[in-house]
This record gives structure tokens, C-alpha cells and sequence, in this order.
């Protein structure tokens, strides 16, 4: 009886490291955007990883990035995902990795336990399928909170986004030009979008960069589409501030057109999974008034 608690409590706090590890803490707005770009300055390099690493886990992210990387593996949807999150490809490869090789070794040990300890009967080799599905599980688990925070930060972009060009036709209609309309209208608004398109146009300017190749660029590491292809079609009808107005404006109501389209989408997936609810609730309700008198019958 001691050793089996022994057991659980050791399993108990490796697995409490295992939450600890895989569910970063959440950050501030300021710390994403410093890390944002700190990760794009070194992201062409597949060696500077091992040299910054400098805890475990994240020479371990590294040395697996660099393997990857010499087998032509890059990740491109899960790296534009964490950029878009503030976190280093690097650091989510090294806690998967962990987080992995902890689940096999609880799967493994906790089942072994109970079979050749407790003496429950277990089919041969199931510690070992078993383990296997575990450490399977807790290597993809990162990525799904990954993707399901990136898909939610890229949707608050996208509509922060369209107000963002919504201000920048207003300034060009009031007789300013492109390059004093755009750092005007990103300096309304203190939410992490249009601190982080500041910061892109700041950073344009200081460079002598083009502003709107810097915000394509910008779409470009974050996989927004609508700030991808914005870049290219205002250059189309630069010379012209009318057609350029024309197309800020153009381009933020068809982006509203699909964000309205979304949540409608959204909200009937919602309503549909209601229905179903309260389908399953009845049906249920009536197995529970109608068992006492169906077990009664006598065939």
C-alpha cells in the first residue's frame, strides 16, 4: 500500500510538471510584441537557436528545429501561428518533446504498475500501446492550443485591421497623403494590433522601407491574407489618391462583409449544437419516465 502511493505521488507531480510545461502563462500585450520581433530577427538561422538556447528544454526545441530543418520539414502553418502568439518555435518543439517522453513514461510505468504490482490483468503489450497513444496525445496538444489562440488573435487582427484602414481613407480624404495618413491613423486605438502595426510602420520609416511593403511583409509572417495582398494592390493605384481612398475602402468593407459572415457561420454551428442538445435531453428524459414501465412488461 505505501509503494503504491509512493507511485501515485511521484506520477502525480511529474504529470503536474508535464500541465506546467505544455500551458505557457499568458503575457502581456508589450512582452509578445518585443518577442515577435526578436524571434524574426533570428528566424532565418537554423544554428543561432543553439547558441541563444539556454535552458534544457530549449536546447532540446533547437536541436529538434535543427533536424527538421536539414530534412526540409519547416513548419510554415504552426511557425506563422507562434509568431502571431509572441512564442519561439524552438521553445514549442522542446516542451513537446518533453511532454512526450513524460506521457510514455507515465503511461508506461503507471500501467506496469497495476499490472505487475496491483495484479490487474492487462492484455500483452498493452503498457506499451497505451503509453505510446499517450505520449502521441500530449506531442500534439500544443499545437491545438496553439492554433486555437492564433486563430482567435488572427480574427481580433483582421477586424482591427479594417477599422485600422477605415482611418487611414478618413485622413486621406481630409487632404493628407499616404505617408503621414498611415502612422496618424495606427496612433488611434491601444490594442496589440495597432501596437503592432505602429511599431511596422515606425520600423518602416526608420529603415527607409516602403510602408506598405513593410505591413504586406508583416501579413506575410502572420498569414493574414487581407495585409498580404493590401501591400500589392494599393502600389497598383499608388499614384492616385482617389483610387487609393477607392480601395482602403473597398478592401475594409469586404473584410467586415466576411467577419459578419464568420460570426453568423459561427453562431448557426452554435444553434445547431443547441438543438442537438436539447434532442439528446428529451430523448434521454424519455428513456428515464419510460424504463420503469417498459421493465415491467411481461412478454
Amino acid at each position: 500500500m505505501i509503494a503504491m502511493a509512493v507511485v501515485g505521488a511521484a506520477l502525480g507531480a511529474v504529470l503536474f510538471a508535464l500541465v506546467i510545461k505544455i500551458v505557457p502563462p499568458k503575457r502581456n500585450a508589450l512582452v509578445e510584441l518585443g518577442q515577435f520581433y526578436a524571434h524574426y530577427r533570428g528566424s532565418d538561422s537554423v544554428v543561432a537557436p543553439l547558441r541563444t538556447a539556454a535552458d534544457r528544454q530549449g536546447r532540446i526545441g533547437a536541436w529538434v528545429s535543427v533536424e527538421l530543418a536539414k530534412r526540409g520539414i519547416r513548419y510554415t502553418s504552426l511557425r506563422h501561428d507562434l509568431a502571431l502568439t509572441g512564442q519561439s518555435f524552438e521553445t514549442l518543439m522542446g516542451r513537446k518533446v518533453v511532454a512526450a517522453v513524460g506521457g510514455f513514461l507515465i503511461g508506461l510505468v503507471a500501467l506496469a504498475t497495476l499490472q505487475y504490482v496491483a495484479g490487474v490483468g492487462l492484455p500483452t503489450g498493452a503498457p506499451l500501446a497505451v503509453s505510446v497513444v499517450a505520449a502521441v496525445a500530449l506531442f500534439l496538444a500544443p499545437d491545438i492550443d496553439v492554433r486555437k489562440e492564433a486563430k482567435k488573435r488572427r480574427a481580433e487582427f483582421t477586424e482591427q485591421l479594417s477599422i485600422f484602414l477605415d482611418l487611414v481613407s478618413l485622413k486621406m480624404a481630409g487632404h493628407a497623403a499616404a505617408a503621414a495618413a498611415l502612422p496618424e491613423a495606427a496612433q488611434r486605438g491601444g490594442g496589440w494590433p495597432m501596437m503592432l502595426i505602429r511599431d511596422t510602420l515606425f520600423r518602416a520609416r526608420n529603415s527607409g522601407q516602403d510602408e506598405w511593403d513593410s505591413l504586406g511583409q508583416l501579413g506575410e509572417r502572420i498569414a493574414v491574407p487581407d495585409l498580404r495582398e493590401l501591400g500589392a494592390l494599393v502600389k497598383l493605384v499608388a499614384d492616385d489618391g482617389a483610387q487609393v481612398r477607392t480601395t482602403l475602402t473597398a478592401r475594409a468593407a469586404s473584410m467586415r462583409r466576411a467577419r459578419l459572415a464568420d460570426e453568423e457561420g459561427n453562431a448557426e454551428e452554435r444553434n445547431q449544437s443547441m438543438r442537438l442538445a436539447h434532442m439528446l435531453i428529451a430523448v434521454g428524459f424519455m428513456i428515464f419516465v419510460g424504463y420503469p414501465a417498459f421493465m415491467n412488461i411481461k412478454f
